[in-house]
C-alpha cells in the first residue's frame, strides 16, 4: 500500500486520522497506541512476513538500549552496545547482502555456491539506522529514559518506514510525548495536504513520465545524444521520485501533528560535492557524518586520515543503498570527489575565492556534472552496463538521438529542469509556518514563490491533486523503496 494509491488516500489514511484525533481528545496515550497499531498494519500490508522481522528487531534493540541505560559500568554498557550493533549489522547483512557476498565469492573463486532464498524486509535499512543512532546516543548519555510504546512508534512510524527520511529520536520522541500534537489544527492540515500534493505531483507528473527517456539510455548501448538525454532525465527522475516521497511522508506526518525533518534542500543547486551532501538525502548524510565519519576520526588526524575516512564513509554509504557493486562504485566516486574537493581547497586556502556569477555558475555546473556522471552507476543494473552508458556519453556508440522518446517526455524533462534549477525547494515554500527551519538558506533567488494558506493556493493545490488522481493508476514504484 503506497502513498499514491486509492486505498491509502480514501481508506487507510482517513480512518487512521479520524480515530487518532477522536482518541486524542480522550487520552493521548490511546491515540499513540492506535497510531502504533496502524503503523504495524501499514507495514503488514506490504507482506505479512515482514512483521516478525520488524518486531524482533524492535524488541531486541529496545532490550539492549534499556540495559545500556540501566547499567552504570562503562565496560558493561559497551558490551551491550557492541552486542546490539553486531545484531543489527548481522541482520542487515543476512537479509540484504548475503547473496551479494555469495555471488562475489563465486565470481572470485569460480565456485558455484547456491544463492539463498531470502525475503528482503521493506525499509530494513531505514529502521535499522534509526535504531543504531538511538543505541549509540544512549551509550553516550544523550538519552536518560526510554518508554517501550514511544520506542516502538518511533521505529515503526508508517510515514517514514518504506523510504525514509531516517528518523532521529531527538526529533521525534519529544513530539510523541507532547499532548498538543494530539489535537488537530488548521495549520497542520493546510501544510500537510499541500506538502503531500506537491510530493505526489513530483512523483506522478514528473518522475514517472521521465522513465521512457531513462530506459532508452540504460538499455543496451546508447548513442551519444540518447545517453546524455537519458542520464540527465534519470538525474531529474531520481530527485523528483525520492524528494516526492519525502514530501509526501512529511505531509502525511504533519496531518497527525508530527514534523519529520525535510530531507532535501535544492541539491542540484549545490556549489560543491560537500554542499551537495548537505542538501541531498539530509537524514542519511547526518547519520553517516555523526555515526561513521566522526567516530572514524573525521578530519582530526591529518589530511591522509581525513581522505581515508571520507572514502570509507562514502563506500559504506553506497553499499547501504543496495547489494550491488554499482552502488559501491557510486559511493567510491563521491568519496573521491570529496577528496579532490578538499585537496583543491587546501591548495587554494590562501587565495581569495571569486564571488562572481561566472565562478558560481562554473562551480554549480561542475558539481552537477560530477553528480550526474556518478548516477550512471547508481541506475545501471551492473557495472558493464554502466560503462556502456559512459561510452555512450563519450560518443563511442554513435551520435544518433533515436526515435524512442515521445514529445511528452521532452516536455516533462523541460518542466522538471525548470523546477529543479529555478523553483524554490518545498521547504522554502512552507518556511514561514515552520519556525524550526527558519534558518534554511534561500539558495536560489531567480524566482520567488511564497506559499500561504489562501483560497488561491487552495484552488491550485486542488487542481494539482486532480491531475495526480487521474494518473495514479499508471504509477511506478518508488525508487528508494528497494533500499
Amino acid at each position: 500500500m503506497v502513498f499514491n494509491s486509492y486505498v491509502f488516500l480514501f481508506l487507510f489514511l482517513p480512518v487512521v486520522l479520524v480515530l487518532f484525533f477522536i482518541l486524542g481528545r480522550k487520552n493521548e496515550q490511546w491515540a499513540a497506541y492506535w497510531l502504533l497499531f496502524a503503523s504495524l498494519c501499514y507495514y503488514v500490508s506490504w507482506d505479512y512476513r515482514y512483521l516478525p522481522i520488524l518486531l524482533t528487531s524492535m524488541l531486541l534493540n529496545y532490550a539492549a538500549c534499556s540495559r545500556i541505560l540501566a547499567v552504570e559500568q562503562v565496560r558493561r554498557r559497551k558490551i551491550w552496545l557492541t552486542a546490539a550493533l553486531v545484531f543489527n549489522l548481522l541482520m542487515l547483512g543476512y537479509f540484504k547482502y548475503a547473496n551479494f557476498f555469495i555471488a562475489t565469492i563465486n565470481g572470485l573463486t569460480g565456485k558455484e555456491m547456491s544463492l539463498l532464498t531470502l525475503l528482503l524486509p521493506m525499509g530494513i535499512s531505514f529502521f535499522t539506522f534509526t535504531q543504531i543512532a538511538l543505541l549509540v546516543d544512549a551509550y553516550q548519555g544523550k538519552i536518560r529514559a526510554l518508554h517501550l510504546d514511544k520506542y516502538l512508534l518511533l521505529v515503526s512510524y508508517f510515514p517514514y518506514i518504506v523510504a525514509g527520511p531516517i528518523l532521529h529520536h531527538k526529533d521525534m520522541l519529544p513530539q510523541f510525548s507532547d499532548k498538543n500534537n494530539y489535537r488537530p489544527t488548521a495549520t497542520n492540515f493546510a501544510v500537510g495536504v499541500t506538502l503531500f500534493v506537491f510530493g505526489a505531483a513530483k512523483k506522478l507528473l514528473i518522475a514517472d513520465n521521465l522513465v521512457p527517456l531513462v530506459d532508452v539510455a540504460f538499455t543496451d548501448s546508447p548513442q551519444f545524444l540518447q545517453a546524455w538525454l537519458g542520464v540527465f532525465a534519470y538525474t531529474l527522475q531520481l530527485y523528483f521520485d525520492f524528494s516526492g516521497y519525502s514530501d509526501m511522508a512529511i505531509g502525511v506526518s504533519r496531518l497527525f501533528g508530527f514534523q519529520i525533518p525535510f530531507n532535501f534542500n535544492s541539491p542540484y543547486k549545490a556549489s560543491s560535492v560537500s554542499d551537495f551532501w548537505l542538501r541531498w538525502h539530509i537524514s542519511l548524510s547526518r547519520f553517516l557524518r555523526n555515526y561513521l565519519y566522526i567516530p572514524l576520526g573525521g578530519n582530526r588526524n591529518g589530511q591522509v586520515a581525513r581522505y581515508r575516512n571520507l572514502i570509507v564513509t562514502m563506500l559504506l554509504g553506497g553499499l547501504w543503498h543496495g547489494a550491488n557493486w554499482t552502488f559501491v562504485i557510486w559511493g567510491g566516486l563521491h568519496g573521491l570527489y570529496l577528496c579532490v574537493q578538499h585537496g583543491w581547497q587546501g591548495l587554494r586556502r590562501h587565495k581569495v575565492e571569486s564571488t562572481s556569477r561566472l565562478a558560481a555558475f562554473s562551480n554549480r555546473s561542475l558539481t552537477f556534472l560530477a553528480v550526474m556522471i556518478a548516477w550512471c552507476f547508481f541506475r545501471a543494473p551492473n557495472v558493464s552496463s554502466a560503462f556502456k552508458v559512459l561510452a555512450g556519453l563519450g560518443g563511442m556508440n554513435g551520435l544518433s538521438l533515436g526515435t524512442d522518446a515521445q514529445y511528452l517526455e521532452y516536455t516533462v524533462l523541460a518542466l522538471g529542469t525548470f523546477i529543479a534549477f529555478y523553483m524554490p525547494n518545498t521547504n522554502e515554500l512552507i518556511l514561514h509556518l515552520d519556525s524550526r527551519f527558519a534558518n534554511t538558506p534561500d539558495s536560489f533567488s531567480i524566482l520567488q514563490v511564497r506559499w500561504v494558506p489562501s483560497l488561491r493556493w487552495g484552488v491550485a493545490v486542488g487542481v494539482l491533486l486532480v491531475f495526480c488522481l487521474l494518473t495514479m493508476e499508471q504509477t511506478k514504484d518508488f525508487i528508494y523503496a528497494q533500499f
